[in-house]
């Protein structure tokens, strides 16, 4: 299984306006890193009444159909993010098809990506540590399967 890190970090512009009655929605932003090969993406996670009005591709619409099914909805704390993958030479975003599910009260963190144009389709269920040091560009939880005690 590839070596993968979660960071999230608070939105410190949640709430305000981006537009005429446009409001930022996503409580956290954060990365995912996988390693071998290097790759990076971004999520931005929504209470589930909110991420189900983002969701824009047929497959983003099939997912949301199985987590009503699976009752999802109604669980407390739990918050949800499509993802993206970020190439930092140019910088550019690709939506692929993939979620992170990270609920709040328990740190159970579940994620799937399956991203065919740079060979990543696999899943990981993580346990989320949140972080002592607080403050601008620190992050609030981490979740990785790598020991993060080992140097490299």
């Amino acid at each position: 299984m590839r070596e993968i890190a979660i960071r999230g970090f608070i939105n410190e512009k949640y709430n305000t306006l981006f537009g005429k009655g446009l409001f930022r929605r996503a409580i956290y932003n954060g990365s995912v890193e996988l390693h071998n090969p290097n790759q990076k993406y971004l999520v931005d996670f929504y209470e589930y009444e909110q991420f189900q009005h983002t969701a824009k591709t047929d497959q983003q619409i099939a997912t949301l159909k199985k987590f009503e099914a699976c009752g999802v909805a109604n669980t407390p704390d739990l918050v949800m993010s499509w993802i993206v993958h970020y190439e930092p030479l140019t910088k550019s975003k690709e939506l692929v098809d993939g979620y992170c599910i990270y609920l709040q009260t328990t740190g159970e963190v579940h994620i799937e990506i399956d991203d065919v144009l740079n060979g990543t389709n696999d899943e990981w269920d993580l346990k989320a540590h949140h972080c002592k040091a607080m403050g601008a560009n620190k992050p609030v939880f981490v979740a990785t399967n790598v020991d993060l005690n080992i140097k490299q």
